[in-house]
């Protein structure tokens, strides 16, 4: 278990580190180094228990888009990672994005591509 959760949070950290590279850190920011576990841990924490409860709450919107609205609560909970980070959490890690809604969507997008790539190709036992 703990092992799995570890593993969840390294995926995260690298995900999240692959995507300031594609959009580049005007757009996408988080400084220190080791402010990419820090971001990755709180990612994996909400993904594990609001995204569950946000999506059966939404499951009438999810089925009415074919589950395009999933991507709505992904960008909200990218949102609220940012929120969390620049308002509530001082433990000197900077998460920015900025550039509105568009930044956000395909930076939700491309987290959503490379944690499913990295895990398919590196699995846990």
């Amino acid at each position: 278990m703990i092992k799995r959760l570890i593993f969840t949070v390294l995926i995260n950290a690298a995900a999240l580190w692959i995507v300031q590279y594609f959009l580049g850190i005007d757009r996408f920011e988080i400084t220190p180094n080791w402010g990419f576990l820090a971001v990755g841990f709180v990612m994996g924490f909400l993904n594990f228990l609001i995204k569950p409860l946000l999506s059966l709450l939404s499951l009438p919107l999810v089925i009415i888009t074919f589950g395009l609205f999933l991507s709505v609560i992904n960008i909200f909970l990218l949102y609220l990672n940012v929120y969390l980070f620049s308002e509530i959490f001082t433990i000197g890690v900077v998460f920015t994005i900025s550039g509105g809604v568009t930044i956000y969507a395909m930076a939700s997008f491309l987290l959503s591509v490379i944690n499913s790539i990295l895990h398919f190709f590196i699995r846990i036992k």
